[in-house]
């Protein structure tokens, strides 16, 4: 069948079309570049999940690192699409729940059960004691690591429900975001596994002082509840390039800078102290007009 063009009304043959009309909804439905970003995001969540299992946590807190890294590129992403779906919205929490709620449970879980292990060994563990008895304290005793290693889960839910239906949140976070609680942990532990078999005496005694799960055990509480708390803290976004409303930002990156030069891994969790301060701090700087 020929297609006739009908000069007068510049119209074409229908028998071009079925093409083209086929085409833009299959194009519709392959995944969106956010949307690919966000599932690279869960699969590090994953990794970083088996690798805890397996005891290799170094391995585990990198991928929540690089699980960071996606969940900020895959809003990068969205904005200059033009804005987020909202099945991006949905896979995006999902996708965070497993990398920056489960992951860090597990990694919180596999720490304070180590710590324990070792307290119990250092304190009961002796020539007389009967190896059956000795299994069965090390099973019990390992209960608080599994209640502990589920705050951090249970806590990241509660917070990325809320966030999905709060509108309030659109310029700003009201609690502890779940990202910057996973990459505490991912960066404190990285440090105390490095220290720990460090030379250097003081930070090693700093490293042994925090592994042990008399201390760990509250400050993993503590960030839990901050994430549910409706603290006011600023967005983790440029509004735009310039100094004046990005201050907090541009300080934040600075002093970021800076520590991880000063104190590697240590670095972030000193730089989650600064952000919860930073509604202090913020202060100092004239509000937008």
């Amino acid at each position: 069948m020929c297609c006739v063009i009908d000069a007068t009304s510049n119209r074409r043959c229908p028998a071009l079309l079925p093409e083209n009309s086929q085409l833009r909804p299959a194009l519709a439905h392959l995944p969106r570049l956010p949307d690919l970003l966000t599932t690279a995001n869960l699969c590090c969540g994953v990794l970083s999940v088996l690798f805890a299992v397996q005891g290799e946590l170094t391995i585990s807190c990198w991928f929540i690192f690089i699980a960071a890294l996606f969940d900020v590129f895959d809003g990068l992403a969205a904005r200059t699409q033009g804005g987020g779906s909202e099945f991006g919205k949905q896979l995006d929490s999902l996708a965070d729940m497993v990398s920056f709620g489960v992951a860090p449970g597990f990694l919180v879980h596999q720490m304070i059960g180590k710590g324990l292990t070792t307290w119990i060994y250092l304190r009961f563990l002796t020539p007389d004691v009967i190896p059956s008895h000795t299994t069965s304290l090390l099973h019990w005793s390992l209960w608080p690591a599994y209640v502990i290693g589920l705050a951090i889960p249970i806590a990241a839910a509660w917070r990325l429900a809320k966030f999905n239906i709060d509108t309030r949140q659109s310029h700003g976070f009201l609690g502890l975001p779940t990202p910057a609680n996973a990459l505490f942990w991912a960066g404190l532990i990285m440090w105390m596994v490095e220290q720990r078999s460090g030379e250097h005496e003081s930070t090693r005694w700093l490293a042994e002082f925090l592994f042990d799960p008399v201390v760990m055990a509250p400050v993993v509480i503590l960030l839990a509840a901050l994430m549910l708390v409706e603290i006011p803290l600023p967005s983790l976004k440029f509004t735009q390039t310039g100094w004046r409303g990005n201050e907090v930002m541009y300080v934040l990156a600075g002093l970021g800078v800076v520590l991880v030069i000063a104190f590697g891994f240590l670095a972030v969790p000193l730089l989650l102290f600064l952000y919860l301060t930073s509604p202090l701090w913020g202060k100092l700087f004239p509000k937008p007009q």
